[in-house]
């Protein structure tokens, strides 16, 4: 989604969430339209312009479920709560934007993007909110944080010594021993398989334009070998993310949006921004089908692998399409976005 893109939280009438990519580093100030700087945008649009389709199957019981997810608002602050929608708790309080978190995978720490200092930055935080320190520490971009299944290492997309792109970034929690992975290619929205063999990522092609721009999902191996590229839908393909299993991984598309879907049944956002549906396939990029028809783009999965939780909101699913369900939120408002579930 972006040559350089700068999420910002735009205020008012917008209720959008955008990611908008750029050549050069990213301004403090929102950008004034959708896409205009030819990235692709991350559309957080509320209830009353996005239609909830009838939910398939039996609903899900939210209080069985397990675990906590952490989350970000239409504030650009970080919220923790228990799956069952129990234990809210907000992170993050600093004025600058913090937002698109991810848990460790013991559930300690929580690594998030942040712009308190003037760009796009990670961070990472006790699970409780405590010590919030900078692991990326470049003046160039650096968002998406991702961790190693064994919670040595936090992975992103950074710009470091590039002047246009991102690569693969990693460091260890503290910010020691950052370095570049041997990924020659453009990475974003890295996401480690849970065998710690291999990385999914979106990738921006040479072609991208507009606010729709072309994007696909990758894996690679760790060590730069064996690219593999699993998506060639017009439009984004985007925002993977792997099954705990390794087997499978969601992720969103646009190539349902009737601006490059002639079916019947295409689907329409208006004026607001390209219409994102979550999908899932195989790992090796088989199978691929649509999960619902309710507007998601950012998602993650249950650690037992039974739910996917996607935004716009905190709903959750069933991979086969089933039990689509909103797990309630008292108490934090606005647009949630850029959900993640751990232990």
């Amino acid at each position: 989604m972006r040559t350089r893109r700068a999420i910002q939280a735009l205020p008012l009438l917008s209720t959008l969430i955008v990611l908008v990519g750029c050549t050069g580093s990213s301004s403090g100030a929102p950008p004034t339209s959708v896409g205009s700087s030819g990235g692709p945008v991350v559309v957080s649009s509320p209830s009353a312009l996005v239609s909830r389709p009838p939910t398939r199957g039996r609903p899900i019981d939210v209080s069985s479920l397990k675990g906590r997810i952490v989350f970000s608002d239409s504030a650009s602050d970080v919220w923790a709560v228990n799956a069952d929608g129990s234990g809210l708790v907000r992170l993050t309080r600093n004025p600058a934007n913090d937002f698109d978190p991810a848990w460790s995978p013991d559930g300690s720490l929580i690594a998030f993007r942040s712009e308190r200092d003037g760009n796009n930055e990670v961070y990472v935080m006790r699970a409780d909110g405590s010590d919030q320190h900078d692991v990326s520490r470049d003046p160039a971009d650096d968002w998406g944080p991702a961790w190693s299944p064994d919670g040595a290492s936090v992975l992103w997309n950074c710009a470091l010594d590039l002047s246009v792109g991102f690569r693969a970034c990693v460091a260890d929690p503290s910010g020691a021993q950052r370095r570049r992975l041997p990924v020659d290619i453009y990475v974003e929205y890295p996401a480690w398989s849970p065998d710690g063999k291999r990385i999914a990522f979106m990738s921006q092609e040479s072609d991208s334009f507009g606010d729709d721009p072309n994007y696909n999902v990758y894996v690679v191996n760790v060590d730069g070998t064996g690219l593999r590229r699993l998506t060639e839908a017009p439009g984004s393909d985007g925002f993977p993310a792997w099954s705990p299993d390794g087997t499978r991984i969601a992720f969103s598309s646009t190539r349902d949006d009737c601006q490059n879907s002639d079916a019947p049944g295409c689907l329409s956002s208006g004026d607001i921004g390209p219409y994102h549906t979550l999908y899932v396939m195989n790992a090796d990029g088989s199978n691929q089908h649509r999960v619902t028809d309710r507007f998601g783009q950012l998602s993650d999965w249950s650690p037992d692998g039974r739910y996917i939780v996607f935004s716009p909101g905190v709903n959750v699913i069933r991979p086969d399409g089933t039990g689509l369900t909103a797990i309630p939120l008292d108490g934090v408002g606005g647009d949630l976005e850029f959900p993640d579930w751990g232990q």
